[in-house]
């Protein structure tokens, strides 16, 4: 009786381990590259002049035109906080992008979250800025919402940050510098990564072909719990040329993912641009290495200690049905004597 319960209770912490990595597995999408199909279409909305550009698995996010805008949403809204006490959870997301043009001028890409609530309609509005957050400020005034805004030129990069209602929000400006320009339409990818536990907000870059991890970057704080105080968000991609008329930004890939956060050590990121070191990057790749070979290390020893209790619990059995069936010595002299 004590070995089935042992044998319960392991049963149980697999299906949880399992449970939990499946969750883990759920709580992302992955765009590698977009094609047209019925799950597209279910996932994934493209408003003002976005759209998918044929045989070529691309997003084209603006027109050749001046004051283009183009935006892509994930339909689906996302869970960012978990427990009674609606604590926010860590994610990070990657896009890869690129332009056709030449030109000196800016690229503009913005990422943004709102609350799901929101009418997805809204971003296929229209605005008279240059800004891809234009609309937020002109048809979302009452909304609180997170986005990130950058814009990458020959003469300088620029970032905008929006955190709260747009009418009442303090927009923040700043500066970072690293040659990002897409020339002959190299790809650019960028990670954005919100640190629950030290409540900051990264974003950083990477040239196609270049060595160099997600760098420059610059970050800022946010408390998304407080924030939006529970509840489910829906992240989108905004993109516009601005006054140039011969841009068109396309989106290559697109990914998003809920993860743990790690260890409070590595907490120590710098509070303005390109203060980062190169150990507290190799320490990140560690510790998310690390919890993933602890995980597989724990799912496995609970599996093998299952089999062998389980292989344990068989022999025994076949045993005591082997002794069972052979007649013991003391009764078969008895029956000689009779």
């Amino acid at each position: 009786m004590a070995m089935f319960k042992t044998l319960s209770f392991l049963f149980l912490l697999c299906f949880q381990i399992h449970g939990t990595v499946a969750a883990d597995e759920n709580s992302l999408f992955s765009f590698n590259g977009f094609v047209k199909s019925p799950s597209f279409d279910k996932r994934v909305a493209l408003f003002g002049d976005s759209k998918l550009v044929n045989d070529s698995s691309l997003i084209q996010l603006t027109d050749s035109v001046t004051r283009s805008v183009g935006r892509v949403v994930y339909k689906k809204p996302i869970n960012l906080f978990k427990g009674k006490q609606r604590n926010s959870r860590s994610f990070s997301t990657h896009f890869s992008f690129s332009s056709m043009s030449n030109e000196i001028g800016d690229d503009v890409l913005a990422f943004v979250m709102v609350p799901s609530s929101l009418d997805l309609s809204l971003f296929g509005k229209k605005d008279n800025s240059s800004s891809a957050l234009g609309f937020l400020s002109q048809y979302a005034k009452n909304e609180t919402v997170v986005a990130v805004e950058f814009g990458i030129s020959r003469t300088g990069n620029s970032a905008r940050i929006l955190v709260g209602r747009p009418e009442s929000a303090e927009i923040r400006n700043l500066s970072f510098v690293g040659d990002l320009m897409m020339d002959n339409g190299r790809t650019l990818s960028c990670m954005i990564e919100y640190e629950a536990s030290s409540k900051r907000m990264m974003v950083r870059f990477r040239k196609s072909g270049s060595v160099k991890l997600f760098d420059p970057f610059f970050s800022f704080s946010v408390d998304l719990a407080k924030l939006w105080k529970g509840g489910e968000v829906t992240v989108g991609l905004s993109s516009a040329n601005g006054n140039s008329s011969s841009k068109a930004h396309f989106l290559h890939s697109w990914r998003f993912e809920i993860r743990h956060p790690p260890p409070m050590w590595m907490h120590s990121v710098p509070l303005e641009p390109n203060e980062v070191s190169k150990e507290e990057e190799n320490g990140r790749g560690r510790s998310e290495c690390t919890r993933k070979m602890l995980g597989a290390l724990i799912f496995g020893a609970a599996c093998g200690a299952l089999g062998a209790l389980l292989g344990l619990y068989l022999w025994t059995i076949c045993r005591v049905r082997r002794s069972m069936a052979v007649v013991p010595e003391e009764c078969a002299i008895e029956q000689g004597k009779k």
